[in-house]
């Protein structure tokens, strides 16, 4: 409890002892509690979906208990918190949080954690293979650092599911990709597209029909004439989700 209230003072010396009422009522509050039962406010309100509610309390033990175990968990759910309200600007705060966790926590037990999140914060903001990809690839190398690194950890199973997500989509990009260089008779560059499907997700759904594709295209470019089969940009043609 004295912790708690030279933390108080510490944050009212801080803000120039100048508070509106609402904030003098949560300091009141927040001083005759123990860090354990802030916590368990902010958990009660979570679990009503109050989520601005429930970050003030997690906010107050994170920032006043920053290198007890209790105050990295409570930076944690500042983070759930944002990730449970989905919007594009609370999913951006929610990454930026689980990914400054991770970083500067790196043998935090929690860190395998941080990492999933910070996947699926990244999965949450994809917009399928033929849009920009840069969440996908960045959901998965957080979800292969979590496998990697933590592969006995709880998160470990939820993350190898979610990183074979994160390939399926990537797969089906290469696929798209090189059907639509085939369509256009850029041949070489549909070929490029097809082996990199192959080489790199072998074992995605989208590689079994890139196969048939691949043999579409060597039949093509077998048939047509020397220094044919392409269109004039040398089978270099770039779609949207490329850029």
């Amino acid at each position: 409890m004295r912790q708690i209230t030279c933390v108080l003072l510490l944050v009212m010396l801080a803000g120039g002892c100048r508070s509106t009422p609402k904030e003098s009522r949560f300091f009141d509050e927040v001083g005759a509690l123990s860090k354990e039962e802030i916590l368990a406010k902010g958990d009660a309100l979570a679990a009503k979906k109050k989520w601005e509610e429930a970050r003030r309390y997690y906010t107050f033990v994170a920032d006043a208990f920053p290198n007890d175990p209790l105050g990295r968990q409570a930076a944690l759910k500042v983070a759930d918190t944002f990730f449970a309200e989905k919007t594009v600007e609370a999913l951006t705060e929610a990454q930026l949080r689980f990914r400054d966790f991770s970083n500067r926590y790196p043998n935090d037990p929690n860190r395998a954690y941080a990492l999933l999140m910070l996947g699926k914060c990244s999965l949450q903001q994809a917009r399928g293979p033929l849009r920009d990809l840069a969440p996908v690839r960045e959901a998965a190398s957080s979800f292969q650092q979590v496998v990697e690194q933590f592969g006995n950890s709880p998160q470990a199973p939820e993350a190898r599911e979610l990183l074979a997500q994160s390939r399926e989509i990537l797969a089906e990009h290469e696929y798209l990709v090189a059907r639509y260089y085939f369509n256009i008779k850029a041949f070489e560059g549909a070929r490029m597209r097809l082996q990199y499907l192959l080489a790199n997700f072998p074992d995605s759904a989208a590689a079994s029909r890139g196969k048939a594709l691949l043999e579409s295209v060597e039949a093509a470019l077998a048939s047509a004439p020397a220094g044919g089969g392409q269109d004039g940009a040398g089978g270099t043609v770039r779609t949207s989700s490329d850029r």
